[in-house]
């Protein structure tokens, strides 16, 4: 029985190798489409956020509100170690700015330290300046590693990027008077729960949603003792609108200034009543207390999406050689050669159920690999940039393992459908609509409370997709890899079987 399997196995094989349509399912699109996919959302998502980093947000504030953030710009400016860096005359930091030929005899103007104002117009110079050199925060981190700087004084660096250049420099404030009345028949979100009571909402409103203005800014005189006065949370009220790129970006940028102008209040208040630091925070977690590594915790992420592209892959390398085995055959008239030969039907079906298992598995082992060259070679996310993955051989080939089991699946199943479709064009619409089925499963490790146990180890694929992301994130359960390999070929069996009874049935093999 063997080498008859054997002699259909290696005939059918090369046969399937001759079609560029199988090489382009088995290797092109498993080998191209990751690599060509990191590398285009890598690009897009950097060229978007160099792009909004540097892009000057207008916001409309009557002139008490705009003074008074600035003030508070300024103030958590004077807190910080940098200011102290600033008030040399030619300070190494601006090489982290601005260009080299930009910092070429700059120096910081004294009056910024205590002149808010003046502090205003020298950031919306050095904005302006940066948007033509680094425009990046992390471009900025980078920049400064070339200094010899204390950590410290760098993270500062990367932190007066985000305060004072993007939050104060790269903002225009638009007087309100200016701004026009909404247009006839403009419907504003008057019934809305939580709509600032501000007067005039409804041309701050309509203007948002013209793209005229990205934010409109309220600070209550408060804001001017909040330093000395002991008295409930002053509220800044800024409207905006999320689901717009740029008023988005402005509600983050005043976000965050209200926060580390926050925390420099805080600071000032504890030293005028000589408390230490730890009087705000009476209690905390232990930072060292988490077993997991940031190394298994990346690993924990990624493989609740490896699985889903190895099922992928499995899926389209071996769907168009099984149509074209099966129905295809049948298309052709070649079938009934193949059944006159000296070899049973079993051995037939056996024999094309490896051929389709091996374009499958080709076709997830090129997938795999295309995902670990384009991870290391091409620009990967800040959070792989950061953490170093450890990833021991010997899991790295347990998870390989892994993709045998769908590809086994897939095979049968595909081979009992192809055999069982009358041409060509009625297989592919039996099977292209299992691709949409397999979403759930193949994403089940990204669901709430999905872990690894004897239940879902018994289910095809949803098991191959769960015991991938525990191995990734070092957990190794051997029982449940036994029976994840035992339930896929007990399925790809079943559908073995199938396929050869509907070998033995003549109605179904030369119907049309």
């Amino acid at each position: 029985m063997l080498a008859g399997v054997w002699t259909i196995y290696r005939k059918e094989l090369v046969d399937t190798l001759r079609d560029r349509k199988t090489l382009v399912f088995m290797l092109l699109i498993p080998a191209a489409a990751i690599p060509l996919m990191f590398a285009g959302i890598n690009a897009l998502v950097q060229r978007a956020q160099r792009q909004t980093a540097v892009e000057v947000v207008r916001i409309a504030s009557d002139a008490d509100s705009q003074r008074r953030y600035v003030q508070l710009v300024h103030q958590w400016f004077l807190g910080t170690q940098l200011q102290k860096t600033f008030r040399l005359a030619a300070s190494p930091l601006f090489g982290a700015l601005l260009k080299p030929e930009q910092t070429a005899g700059a120096t910081v103007p004294g009056e910024i330290f205590d002149d808010p104002a003046a502090f205003q117009r020298w950031t919306q110079g050095l904005a302006r300046a940066a948007r033509e050199g680094i425009d990046d925060p992390a471009d900025k981190s980078a920049a400064a590693a070339q200094i010899e700087l204390p950590d410290a004084l760098r993270t500062e660096l990367v932190e007066f990027y985000r305060v004072a250049l993007k939050g104060l420099g790269l903002v225009e404030f638009i007087d309100p008077a200016v701004l026009a009345p909404p247009p006839p028949g403009f419907v504003a979100a008057a019934g809305r729960p939580g709509r600032p009571a501000v007067p005039g909402f409804e041309r701050f409103e309509a203007a948002l949603r013209a793209k005229e203005l990205h934010g409109y800014l309220v600070i209550p005189p408060e804001a001017e003792r909040i330093v000395d006065a002991v008295s409930p949370t002053v509220l800044i009220t800024l409207i905006h609108d999320s689901t717009l790129r740029l008023s988005k970006e402005a509600g983050e940028r005043v976000a965050y200034v209200v926060e580390q102008a926050g925390q420099r209040v805080v600071e000032l208040r504890l030293a005028a009543r000589q408390l230490d630091a730890s009087f705000v925070l009476p209690l905390d977690m232990q930072g060292q207390s988490d077993l997991a590594t940031e190394s298994q915790i990346a690993m924990a992420i990624i493989g609740g999406i490896l699985p889903y592209f190895v099922i992928a892959f499995a899926f389209l390398g071996g769907m168009y050689p099984a149509i074209d085995l099966g129905a295809g055959e049948k298309e052709r008239n070649t079938l009934e050669t193949l059944i006159l030969a000296p070899a049973s039907r079993l051995e037939i079906a056996f024999g094309k159920f490896l051929v389709i298992l091996t374009t499958a598995l080709i076709a997830a082992f090129a997938g795999l690999l295309s995902i670990v060259a384009s991870v290391r070679y091409l620009d990967a996310p800040e959070l792989l940039k950061e953490i170093q993955l450890e990833l021991s051989p010997v899991t790295a080939l347990l998870v390989a393992l892994l993709a045998i089991p769908p590809a086994a699946a897939f095979a049968g199943l595909f081979l009992a459908i192809s055999i069982y479709a009358r041409s060509f064009k009625e297989a592919q619409n039996y099977i292209a609509p299992l691709q949409f089925v397999l979403i759930l499963p193949a994403m089940a490790p990204m669901l709430p409370g999905m872990e690894i146990n004897a239940t879902l180890a018994m289910i095809p694929l949803v098991n191959v997709s769960i015991l991938s992301k525990e191995l990734l994130r070092g957990a190794v359960h051997w029982g449940y890899y036994v029976t994840t390999f035992l339930s896929c070929f007990v399925f790809a069996g079943a559908c073995v079987a199938y396929a050869v009874r509907q070998f033995s049935r003549e109605q179904v093999l030369f119907r049309s």
